[in-house]
């Protein structure tokens, strides 16, 4: 069962029974990604806003190495979701103040998984936040500054590293179980 809340005059779905926190503006914030993971020949962003922003960009060299490194391992399934939910946690933990995250809805149909694969990222974190998948929209701030991200216009905050992801990645089940990576 879903659940529709308003935000920023929009409607967000919550994948979820799951109670959350009442969606403060000063108490949530929003993620959009500009070039999805799947795209190899681009660079990923993915931006966290409301009043404040940051965002992490994982370039396209970097993502074909960790698509090889789960071909290696026969996990060729496994690389477009670890990867996307490894570059979320490392945003999140970048901003730890806020106990909503509004996750724009990239991978229709898998936010159940992502939730999982969050969760074991964030088991050794004290009050995670609540993380809800919902549309963000092409007006909300987050679209727009990894839009301008993604066309250079301003630089992202910070470059994730191969070691970076697999650091995070390495902290569930199917992380454990690559091998050389």
């Amino acid at each position: 069962m879903s659940h529709d809340f308003i935000v920023n005059n929009e409607a967000i779905k919550q994948c979820s029974n799951e109670p959350i926190r009442a969606l403060d503006e000063d108490m949530k914030i929003e993620i959009d990604q500009s070039g999805k993971i799947e795209q190899l020949s681009k660079d990923t962003i993915l931006c966290i806003s409301n009043s404040e922003w940051d965002a992490i960009l994982i370039k396209s060299q970097i993502k074909r190495q960790l698509q090889e490194i789960y071909r290696r391992n026969g996990q060729t399934r496994n690389f477009i979701l670890f990867t996307f939910c490894a570059g979320l946690a490392i945003l999140i933990m970048r901003n730890k103040k806020y106990p909503v995250i509004i996750i724009d809805q990239e991978y229709l149909g898998k936010e159940n998984v992502m939730k999982n694969i969050l969760n074991e990222m964030f088991k050794k974190i004290k009050n995670p936040p609540d993380v809800i998948f919902g549309r963000i929209g092409k007006k909300a701030s987050a679209h727009h500054i990894a839009h301008d991200i993604a066309t250079k216009e301003i630089e992202a905050k910070k470059i994730l590293s191969l070691k970076d992801i697999l650091k995070e990645i390495k902290k569930t089940e199917v992380g454990i179980r690559l091998k050389d990576a």
